[in-house]
């Protein structure tokens, strides 16, 4: 590939019309506001309410073939997305996207972060739009409460029936949220005291279906027992206090919901699947990170969908005929991450952990320089779409704040399609363990 070793400046002309992302950019140019319909598709800024959208003021820059659009590690105050023709986004060993113009990649920016963190590439005539990078801060999830503000309820939303009688169940302090199962609740509140051992085996012995399953993680391969455990106290002395926490936690949470309606325990079935899955490979992560514990990984991977249940039991309560699968979806994908930070607020997680659930799908979410368990987990979340038909609508890996924590020698994008397969074994055993 040749490469115009220069930078083009922000051009300030007009951009010629046609398709619908250049009359934007024509208007953009001319009177510095772009098309409320255009800006809602871009991702994480369409978060933003209306008015703060049509408040944004754009520029335009545009690139010929072989142009260096930006380079790695250069400093950056721009949020960039390219709304004409084709660019290869390049990372330090040389692999990387190409990402055109129209394709649901385009919707990402380029690039999230103060510095870049790979080069991009015109391979195209190439436009792009511009805004400050500071309004990522602004598009954060944890600024709006669609449960009790009505302005942050999305469009398709506010005419749902069975979303807004939601809404107001909650509102009533009606809703049904689920509490934590009693030997994992005692055991989580007993720790807190700083007992010892014998205390802890005392507890988990009270459910000896969750004592039996202790024994037979603690020796299976994901802890590499050199002697087999046979007794719930060896368990606890070999995994310690924070683990056994952590995994009769995890252990317990499967029985959180029955229904009667085989529809409504599919759905629980398949979240509590998806839920493992996340968790194993937050566990596999966490282990080739050398930076997070794996157990408090595999924990928080579990819970990370842990909103869709109130949902669930609300439309349990409702006759079958009252809501479709359509309103369950919608009320799930809407709702769930903040359902989910109030159940593990009301289990008493630490903060980072219980903030988890809001921010899993906001791939652009960075609270901290330093890795943290809920970048483990948001990556094992876009890893658990590799391969599905979910994959076609993530963004470029490494336009993750998550995934350039991780350091240039850690992962690759291939390297991390290569973890996924070595941990192959490992997810495997994990999902089996759990049930899923």
């Amino acid at each position: 590939m040749f490469w115009n070793r220069k930078k083009n400046t922000l051009n300030k002309n007009s951009l010629s019309n046609g398709t619908v992302e250049n009359q934007a950019s024509t208007r953009a140019e001319k009177d510095k506001q772009l098309p409320l319909s255009f800006l809602k598709r871009l991702i994480p800024i369409s978060r933003l309410t209306d008015a703060d959208l049509l408040d944004l003021k754009a520029t335009i820059s545009r690139y010929k073939p072989g142009d260096v659009i930006f380079k790695r590690n250069e400093p950056s105050e721009l949020l960039s997305y390219i709304v004409k023709g084709h660019c290869f986004l390049e990372s330090n060993n040389g692999s990387g996207y190409d990402i055109e113009a129209s394709t649901f990649k385009s919707y990402y920016p380029l690039s999230s972060d103060y510095h870049n963190h790979c080069s991009a590439i015109a391979k195209s005539d190439v436009h792009l739009i511009h805004f400050p990078l500071s309004i990522l801060q602004k598009s954060n999830p944890d600024n709006r409460n669609p449960l009790l503000n009505i302005e942050d309820i999305p469009d398709n939303c506010r005419d749902n029936q069975f979303f807004n009688a939601f809404c107001q169940q909650f509102k009533q302090d009606k809703l049904i949220i689920p509490s934590l199962p009693d030997v994992a609740l005692k055991l989580r509140s007993a720790l807190q005291k700083d007992i010892g051992v014998k205390e802890a085996v005392t507890i988990i012995n009270f459910d000896p279906a969750i004592a039996s399953k202790l024994i037979q993680i603690v020796n299976s391969p994901l802890y590499q027992t050199v002697n087999p455990i046979t007794t719930c106290h060896d368990a606890v002395t070999r995994l310690g206090l924070t683990v056994t926490r952590n995994l009769v936690t995890s252990i317990s949470m499967k029985n959180l919901f029955r229904s009667k309606n085989r529809a409504l325990n599919n759905r629980i079935h398949h979240i509590w699947k998806q839920g493992v899955q996340v968790s194993s490979i937050s566990q596999a992560l966490a282990v080739l990170s050398k930076q997070a514990n794996p157990d408090e990984a595999l924990l928080a991977g579990l819970v990370h969908n842990i909103g869709a249940l109130p949902v669930i039991i609300f439309a349990d309560s409702l006759n079958k005929d009252d809501y479709s699968e359509q309103d369950l979806n919608l009320t799930i994908s809407t709702l769930q991450g903040l359902l989910g930070n109030i159940i593990l607020d009301r289990w008493d997680f630490q903060d980072i952990s219980k903030k988890i659930p809001r921010q899993i799908e906001n791939w652009y979410h960075k609270d901290s320089e330093q890795l943290q368990i809920s970048d483990i987990v948001l990556l094992a979340k876009f890893h658990s779409y590799l391969g599905s038909p979910q994959m076609k609508k993530l963004p470029p890996i490494q336009t993750l704040p998550a995934f350039q924590k991780l350091g240039d020698n850690m992962l690759t994008p291939d390297m991390s399609l290569q973890t996924l397969h070595d941990a192959k074994q490992q997810i495997s055993e994990a999902m089996s363990l759990f049930g899923a």
